[in-house]
């Protein structure tokens, strides 16, 4: 047994990866990271008391995709591991799911393993995962922006998932393969830095490396282990002050705010993502802006106030309780929020999540003449008497827009406004209009409605605002 072998054989017992007589599948591309996996458990599997099984899936990217997979059976025959080939369409995958080719690579892979594991009564999963890996995932967690939760990186050991080489360098891995006399597979377009993780991997940490401290990817792996370490702790104590503050029913979660207002912020804010993931399960594009949204309400010297989130997702506050509550399951890109009008009093406000355009704040207030009305682009007042409900939504067909013309106003089809605009086409399903029924009242960034502008009438004003919320 070399030095690299007794250094996985150690981080495999430390993190208590496998047990005696357990089966392994070991995701096998033909790589440098995938060969020295399968190599060094196949030196291993006596000493762990594990047999192993291997499984290639071809994503149909490459050219020599087929080579990959003849080599790594080829591999496998020689050393008498059970070997497992699947073809997936990842390039078509990736379009029908909207997810980048890596993405849906990933994502097709451990299905394929997931279902293969469950028909071959497999017990753990290993995946090649090394120290460059976690250090490149940690920074591009950390650049995209992240919690400690982002910051904590790749497990070790995730539910059945194992990750044996995540205590050595990339560096190390080829010193291994030469010194076992190991061929492997070139994926030619790891070397094209047109994919961000490609351009940390090829230029950012070798500079890093270079010019600031050779050493930088073990520190890196190392902060994002304590990081990991620290979310442990602040996760099992919001846990702790969720059974205490929270009533979680069939149809809601009940927070005693009064209990968990005395907790520090980021107890709060890990009790509110909680919350998010019992309502809906396995959502990523929950962000800190809801979180956000949420402390903001629970801090409001109002007594009573609401939110609308992706989802359907609506929170309410009453007094010293918060309500999560599941109204319908929407998509946040295609989410229609409707705003009943007539249900909407002066003091109301309501605040609407509107996937990329933003957040919108929505009040009904009192008018007088001697209110100055806002020019700003995202900040509209609409006559609310002339309103009976109106919808934020993606365009229809037979949508129309009053526009002004001198002293009168002339209707004109949506469709039409927006080639007259110069709005791309590739764009123009994708904005979201304020309408009652077809008639557009607002298109935000763009054009009011000149039907419901304030005039010496008006007693009460929809005052809507949006921001970034950023």
């Amino acid at each position: 047994m070399n030095a690299f072998e007794s250094k996985v054989l150690n981080f495999i017992r430390d993190n208590h990866m496998v047990k005696e007589g357990e089966s392994v599948l070991v995701g096998l591309s033909g790589g440098a990271d995938s060969m020295a996996l399968m190599t060094v458990l196949y030196e291993l599997k006596e000493v762990l008391g594990i047999s192993l099984f291997a499984a290639h899936v071809n994503h149909m990217i490459r050219p020599e995709a087929g080579e990959d997979a003849a080599f790594s059976r080829q591999y496998c025959e020689k050393k008498s591991i059970p070997f497992y080939l699947f073809e997936e369409d990842v390039p078509e995958y990736s379009k029908k799911m909207h997810l980048t080719e890596e993405e849906a690579g990933r994502v097709v892979r451990y299905n394929v393993f997931s279902e293969l594991i469950k028909d071959k009564k497999i017990d753990k999963i290993a995946v090649a995962h090394h120290q460059n890996d976690a250090a490149e995932t940690f920074l591009l967690n950390l650049f995209r922006g992240t919690g400690i939760r982002g910051g904590s990186g790749i497990r070790p050991v995730r539910d059945n998932i194992v990750r044996p080489l995540l205590c050595v360098s990339r560096a190390e891995i080829e010193a291994y393969l030469g010194e076992k006399g190991i061929d492997y597979c070139t994926d030619s377009t790891n070397q094209e830095n047109d994919h961000t993780r490609n351009k940390l991997r090829n230029v950012v940490l070798p500079f890093v490396q270079g010019e600031v401290n050779s050493a930088a990817v073990d520190h890196i792996v190392r902060a994002s282990r304590e990081i990991g370490q620290a979310y442990d702790y602040i996760r099992g104590q919001a846990d702790r002050v969720f059974d205490k503050c929270c009533v979680d029913t069939a149809k809601e979660i009940r927070i005693d705010l009064d209990m968990l207002n005395k907790e520090p912020e980021i107890i709060r804010r890990y009790v509110i993502l909680k919350c998010f993931e019992l309502i809906v399960p396995g959502r990523k594009d929950i962000t800190s802006t809801h979180v956000d949204m949420i402390i903001n309400l629970m801090e409001s010297t109002d007594g009573s106030a609401s939110l609308n989130l992706p989802y359907g997702i609506r929170i309410e506050r009453a007094y010293d309780k918060l309500f999560f509550k599941k109204e319908g399951e929407a998509e946040p890109s295609k989410k229609q929020v409707i705003y009943k009008i007539s249900n909407l009093e002066p003091g109301s406000e309501y605040v609407y999540d509107l996937g990329e355009l933003g957040v919108a704040n929505v009040k009904v207030i009192s008018y007088n003449e001697k209110m100055l009305i806002p020019s700003d682009t995202y900040t509209k007042w609409f006559d609310c008497d002339r309103i009976q409900e109106v919808i934020f939504r993606y365009r229809q067909p037979e949508d129309y827009i009053y526009i002004e013309q001198g002293e009168s106003s002339h209707k004109k089809k949506l469709s039409k406004f927006m080639t007259d605009e110069k709005i791309p086409a590739s764009r123009r399903d994708n904005i979201y209009v304020l309408a009652e029924g077809n008639h557009v009242l607002w298109i935000p960034g763009y054009r009011m409605s000149s039907s419901f502008k304030i005039c010496k009438k008006t007693q009460k004003i929809l005052a809507i605002s949006i921001s970034k919320g950023d």
